[in-house]
C-alpha cells in the first residue's frame, strides 16, 4: 500500500474514533438552583455544582438534575380542635433540598429526583404534622394564635419522633423554610357563637372601665374627705392650742397680779382707793362686811362681779346698795369699811 492509502486509512479511523466520542460524549449544563447527579451504570459517581458537564466517550452516564430552588406546598384539611370542635384550615409550607454533596447522593439512592414524588411524601408528613398540632390547640387558640399554630407544625415536621428516629424533614432531605397558616374555616353556628363572645367581651370590658372609674372616684372622694378632715382636725387643734395658751397667759398675769399685790401694800392699798372712787360714780354707797376678804373681793371686781362671800352662812350673797337722801359728795367720800 503506497503512502496516499495508508493516509487516507489514518484519516477514515481518525473519523470513526471521532464519530464515536461524538456520539457517546455527554454535554449537561446545570443552572443555578440545581445540582447534577452523576450516575454512571447505575451507581452515583458525584455531584456537579451549577456550570458545564462534558465527558466524551461516556456512554453509561448520565447526569440528572435535582431541583434545590424553594418550592411551596399548599394543603387544606379538616382537623379537630383540642376542644372537639371540627374545621377546615389551610397551610403553606415553603421547603427546599439540602445541597450537601453527601446528602444528595443518599436521596437520589432513596426518593430519587422528581419533585411530584417528593412533594407526595411531603404532603402526608404535613397532614400527620397538623393533625397532631391541632389536638394541641382549642379553636379559639387556633384563631387567635395563627403564628404559634404554624410554629407547632414546623416543629412538627423538623422535630424526631423518638430517639434513634430521623424527623420528616430528615427523611426527604428537605429543609422546612417556612409554615404559614392561610385560612382557618368555622361553621355558620361556631361563627354566630364566636359573635356573640366578641360581643359578650367587649361589654365585660366596658363594665370592667366602668368599675375602674368608680374605684377611681371613690378613691378620690376619700382622699378629699381625708384631707378635709386632717385640715378640720388642724384648725380645732389650733384654735384648742391658741386658747390653752391665752387661758395660760392670762392666768399667769393674774398670779403676777396678786404676787405683786401681796408683796407691795401701797400697790393694794392703791387698788383699793381705785375700786372706791368706781364705786362712788354709782352714786352709791356699799357696805362690806368686816369678815368679807378684801382681796377676794378686789379680784372678783376687777372681772367685773359683784359677789361677796357671806363668811358666817357659808353662802355667796349679794351686797344691796342703799340710797341716800343725797348723793355723796366728792370732797366727803364715805368709805366702806375696812376689817
Amino acid at each position: 500500500m503506497n503512502i496516499a492509502g495508508r493516509t487516507i486509512a489514518v484519516v477514515f479511523v481518525l473519523l470513526i474514533i471521532a464519530g464515536l466520542g461524538a456520539a457517546t460524549a455527554r454535554f449537561v449544563q446545570v443552572d443555578e438552583g440545581q445540582r447534577g447527579i452523576i450516575v454512571t451504570s447505575g451507581a452515583v459517581e458525584g455531584v456537579q455544582e451549577p456550570g458545564i458537564f462534558f465527558r466524551p466517550f461516556a456512554p453509561f452516564t448520565r447526569v440528572e438534575i435535582v431541583n434545590v430552588r424553594r418550592q411551596t406546598l399548599t394543603l387544606s384539611q379538616n382537623v379537630a380542635s383540642s376542644d372537639k370542635q371540627l374545621y377546615d384550615i389551610d397551610i403553606q409550607v415553603d421547603y427546599s433540598r439540602k445541597t450537601d454533596p453527601a446528602l444528595l447522593r443518599q436521596m437520589y439512592a432513596r426518593i430519587g429526583t422528581s419533585d411530584d414524588l417528593l412533594q407526595s411524601q411531603l404532603n402526608g408528613f404535613i397532614a400527620d404534622a397538623l393533625k397532631s398540632a391541632s389536638t394541641q390547640f382549642s379553636l379559639d387558640q387556633a384563631l387567635s394564635d395563627r403564628g404559634g399554630f404554624a410554629q407547632r407544625i414546623r416543629s412538627n415536621l423538623t422535630t424526631p419522633p423518638g430517639p434513634g428516629q430521623e424527623s420528616p424533614a430528615d427523611q426527604l432531605f428537605v429543609v422546612i423554610e417556612a409554615v404559614k397558616v392561610l385560612d382557618i374555616k368555622v361553621s355558620d353556628e361556631y361563627a354566630r357563637l364566636l359573635s356573640e363572645k366578641a360581643n359578650l367581651e367587649v361589654k365585660i370590658e366596658t363594665e370592667e372601665r366602668r368599675r375602674q372609674q368608680i374605684e377611681a372616684e371613690q378613691a378620690n372622694n376619700l382622699f378629699q374627705a381625708e384631707q378635709e378632715a386632717r385640715v378640720a382636725l388642724t384648725r380645732e387643734k389650733g384654735k384648742t392650742a391658741a386658747a390653752l395658751e391665752e387661758a395660760n397667759r392670762e392666768a399667769q398675769v393674774r398670779a403676777i397680779q396678786g404676787r405683786y399685790w401681796r408683796e407691795n401694800p401701797e400697790l393694794f392699798e392703791l387698788r383699793i382707793r381705785e375700786l372706791m372712787v368706781e364705786m362712788l360714780k354709782s352714786g352709791n354707797i356699799w357696805f362690806i362686811d368686816p369678815n368679807t376678804n378684801i382681796t377676794l373681793l378686789l379680784n372678783q371686781m376687777a372681772t367685773g362681779t359683784t359677789v361677796v362671800p357671806n363668811p358666817s352662812s357659808g353662802e355667796r350673797t349679794s351686797p344691796q346698795p342703799m340710797p341716800t337722801s343725797q348723793p355723796a359728795s366728792p370732797e366727803q367720800p364715805s368709805a366702806p369699811t375696812t376689817p
